[in-house]
């Protein structure tokens, strides 16, 4: 019961947080954030965080139906000009409506950058991550801390045709200068790196992989401290790895 009642308020929370909630909803929006749910409170301002970093992403692409629709339909209600309406109110009304549509084509383009910069890529990492799974031949492999991270964990999703994804926890950010590397290493081979984890304040992170098949089957996986930008070999203390010591 109380995830789908969540499901239609946090269906709604997005709209209210781009300001596009309006008349019955909006009071009935109000009044039910008013009941202190701080399930609704925390994705609202959670939402407003992300959309004050839309202005490094921002670009071309499609809102989601309900967006688009409730602008759309907006716009219809405030279409019909009276040809026997004076010429100043005409001109005046005129303005508001032009203003009205653009500020709805302004909204439907954030909603579209917004839906796209939080949702979109996650959706395209689960179902990569999903497709991963369901694949016999992927392996899922322990990572265990090690060197100057001990309590680090993870888990790493290796399929021999590249692909690849890692999770990570109790694992802090580099220092200054530095970043963590991700290494797949074959038998009697040089280890070849795979991209970059960069955790969260919460020591948490991941990385979707997606390199080209290897001629023998990878081994050991590791995670190193480097410098920045080093990619060659690792020449940086081991964080997490693939095989206890």
């Amino acid at each position: 019961m109380m995830s789908t009642e969540h499901a239609h308020w946090l269906e709604r929370g997005d709209i209210y947080a781009l300001g596009a909630l309006d008349g019955v909803e909006l009071k009935d929006f109000q009044a039910h954030l008013a009941t202190e749910c701080s399930i609704c409170k925390a994705y609202i301002q959670e939402t407003r965080e992300t959309l004050n970093l839309l202005h490094r992403s921002l670009r071309p692409t499609t809102p989601s139906p309900e967006v688009k629709e409730r602008v759309l339909e907006h716009i219809d209600g405030e279409n019909g000009v009276s040809l026997t309406v004076a010429q100043p109110k005409k001109s005046r009304r005129w303005q508001r409506i032009t203003g009205t549509i653009a500020a709805g084509i302004v909204g439907v383009m954030l909603a579209g950058a917004y839906y796209h910069f939080r949702y979109e890529p996650r959706h395209t990492v689960y179902s990569a991550v999903v497709n991963l799974l369901r694949d016999p031949s992927t392996r899922d492999l322990q990572l265990y801390g090690a060197g100057p991270t001990p309590a680090a964990k993870g888990r790493f999703l290796w399929n021999d045709s590249g692909e690849g994804h890692v999770f990570v926890t109790n694992l802090p950010p580099p220092p200054e200068g530095k970043m963590y590397a991700v290494w797949t290493i074959a038998q009697s081979s040089a280890p070849r790196y795979v991209g970059t984890i960069k955790p969260d304040v919460k020591g948490q992170g991941g990385l979707h992989i997606n390199s080209t098949r290897s001629v023998l089957p990878m081994d050991t996986f590791a995670v190193t401290l480097e410098n920045e930008d080093t990619t060659a070999a690792p020449a940086g203390p081991m964080v997490l790895v693939s095989k206890q010591s």
